[in-house]
């Protein structure tokens, strides 16, 4: 592909291993995607869940806004999380990726979801929430992962293409 996705590869397991979605005030998870044999049942799928939560607890404090992106890491997995909103994206991958193609692959995923989903940027008090505008456009959001993703692969991360194939509209 020319979308950039060849840079980002296919490696004999999942380059992803989560992509995740959570409130940040709540605590809730608003979506989940887990990718690899290793992360088939809802029980590991939750310990998943609870070492990412405590790799990344130290530093969350420092998402006090949109923007800057932290990394946390344990075992051979990258954790990528930023704050989109009143909403952290929590995205995991294997330590053979490093954090730059985990940043390029969240920046793509956050202007996919800004532009899809109708989050714009943050503005103002009287904002609707980024978590309710989620879950209202919860069927774009899964088109959205779908379209970028292929089994915990990267598969597009081109947004204006990504945005095309969610609208169902042909790429040029």
């Amino acid at each position: 592909p020319s979308n950039g996705a060849e840079r980002l590869g296919r490696a004999g397991k999942a380059m992803i291993k989560s992509l995740m979605l959570v409130g940040f005030q709540t605590g809730g998870v608003i979506f989940e995607r887990y990718y690899g044999e290793e992360l088939r049942t809802v029980e590991q799928q939750a310990q998943w869940l609870l070492q990412v939560r405590n790799a990344t607890a130290p530093e969350m404090s420092l998402l006090v806004r949109d923007g800057p992106e932290q990394v946390a890491a344990f075992g051979e997995v990258t954790i990528l999380y930023k704050l989109i909103q009143d909403v952290v994206l929590f995205l995991a991958g294997t330590d053979e990726h490093d954090a730059l193609l985990l940043l390029e692959f969240a920046r793509a995923f956050e202007a996919c979801v800004r532009k899809g989903c109708g989050l714009g940027q943050a503005t103002g008090k009287n904002r609707t929430s980024a978590e309710k505008k989620l879950l209202n456009n919860y069927a774009t959001l899964c088109l959205i992962v779908d379209e970028m993703l292929d089994d915990g692969v990267v598969d597009h991360i081109d947004p204006n293409i990504v945005l095309r194939l969610v609208r169902m509209q042909p790429t040029t």
